[in-house]
């Protein structure tokens, strides 16, 4: 291995969490002394006008795209390393992403995203360039897989039967969790911080978070459902969305009960405020609240690798998925409940997995050490028209 290699990471600004999870991993190789580390959204670097089309259509929020989204989503779950539609797409935009390549001239590739083109052309070029992909989400979709991938890092033991159905072998996998800043796994003095925003320490605070983009539906009846019909405060964080968060000050700007953030890189001293977590089925997001043991309730999950998150983490109890006002506020009155926070509360401790990103690196540097080869594609257990994801997506 170079004393020094050269370090590429794909991800993507659709959502938050793709980069949150390549900052993480960025950040553990630079405090190992590695310094020549590339983040690109590689799809915005190719079509620039397509991937701010398609990534506005994204998280524009409205009903029409998400039953796109999730129909798209669904359709194409299905795909396993071979399937034709999978090689078009990870073949899309090659030459310019050779460019790239015949730049930077990386000795890992590290893909935090599912385009996967860079690994498309080291496998066709034949470079002993190792690519691994890590899943910040606890659901495989088939984009996802690729034959030139030296190691896969899941989010949980839950997501590895559907990578196996797949066809990927189990020495291609290895359960790692998903990559978070490491402010989420230190321990905050809430004291400290209820006088640092002026808030009660003798009050109960739901903490709503919209996502970075401010997505989450019908937060202002969500809001006034809270005040009117349980104890709890409300912390609302509106992301990058204004227009959102300079309507909910308007509505709710003289209630005491009631405090509005807009975008905060303080998300882990609000979580450690907060009582209970309210927000979308983002995958990072739900990451951070579970190292916090902070309980969740998500709200009407988005069709995709959100419903999947959503069905997976609640089948095995660790969040609760309300889909309507009533439910919502049934499950907001056990969370006043003492009993029942403690019980969200260890599950999440012994579901965490604790510094990801660390371990990640770990794991590359020896495999690059070792020289491993690509890791073998065993046969798929699956049949054509069986999903490769798991909870049925």
């Amino acid at each position: 291995m170079k004393q020094n290699p050269v370090v590429l990471i794909v991800t993507s600004k659709f959502g938050d969490g793709h980069v949150k999870v390549a900052e993480a991993i960025e950040l553990a190789f630079n405090n190992r002394g590695f310094r020549r580390v590339h983040t690109i959204d590689m799809l915005a670097e190719v079509y620039p006008r397509v991937n701010e089309f398609f990534r506005r259509f994204y998280l524009s929020g409205s009903v029409l795209s998400q039953e796109i989204y999730g129909l798209v989503y669904s359709l194409t779950s299905k795909m396993n390393p071979g399937h034709p539609l999978g090689s078009w797409v990870h073949s899309m935009g090659k030459r310019q992403v050779q460019e790239i390549l015949d730049k930077i001239r990386p000795d890992i590739i590290i893909h935090t995203f599912p385009y996967l083109a860079a690994a498309q052309l080291i496998k066709e070029t034949g470079r002993p360039v190792p690519s691994f992909t890590i899943l910040k989400d606890y659901v495989l979709h088939g984009r996802w897989l690729h034959p030139h991938t030296t190691k896969y890092f899941l989010a949980a033991e839950s997501v590895k039967p559907a990578f196996l159905e797949a066809g990927i072998s189990e020495e291609a996998l290895m359960v790692s969790g998903i990559p978070i800043r490491s402010d989420f796994e230190q321990l905050q003095d809430r004291e400290d911080l209820f006088d640092k925003y002026g808030l009660s320490i003798n009050r109960r605070y739901l903490l709503l978070a919209a996502g970075a983009y401010g997505v989450l539906s019908n937060i202002r009846g969500l809001i006034q459902s809270v005040v009117d019909k349980s104890d709890f405060d409300v912390i609302v964080v509106c992301g990058n969305n204004h227009k959102l968060r300079t309507a909910t000050e308007d509505l709710f700007g003289q209630n005491n009960r009631v405090h509005v953030l807009g975008y905060t890189d303080k998300m882990h001293e609000w979580m450690s405020i907060a009582s209970c977590l309210l927000t979308k089925a983002g995958g990072i997001t739900l990451t951070e609240a579970i190292a916090q043991s902070l309980p969740v309730l998500v709200y009407r999950p988005l069709p995709g690798q959100e419903v999947g998150n959503a069905e997976s983490l609640a089948s095995q109890g660790i969040i609760d998925v309300v889909n309507n006002e009533d439910q919502f506020i049934r499950k907001l009155q056990q969370l006043e409940q003492r009993s029942y926070r403690e019980v969200k509360q260890q599950l999440m401790k012994s579901f965490s997995r604790k510094s990801s990103s660390e371990l990640i690196v770990s794991e590359v540097l020896q495999v690059i050490e070792a020289r491993q080869p690509v890791a073998r594609h065993t046969k798929p257990r699956i049949t054509e028209g069986q999903a490769t994801t798991i909870q049925g997506l």
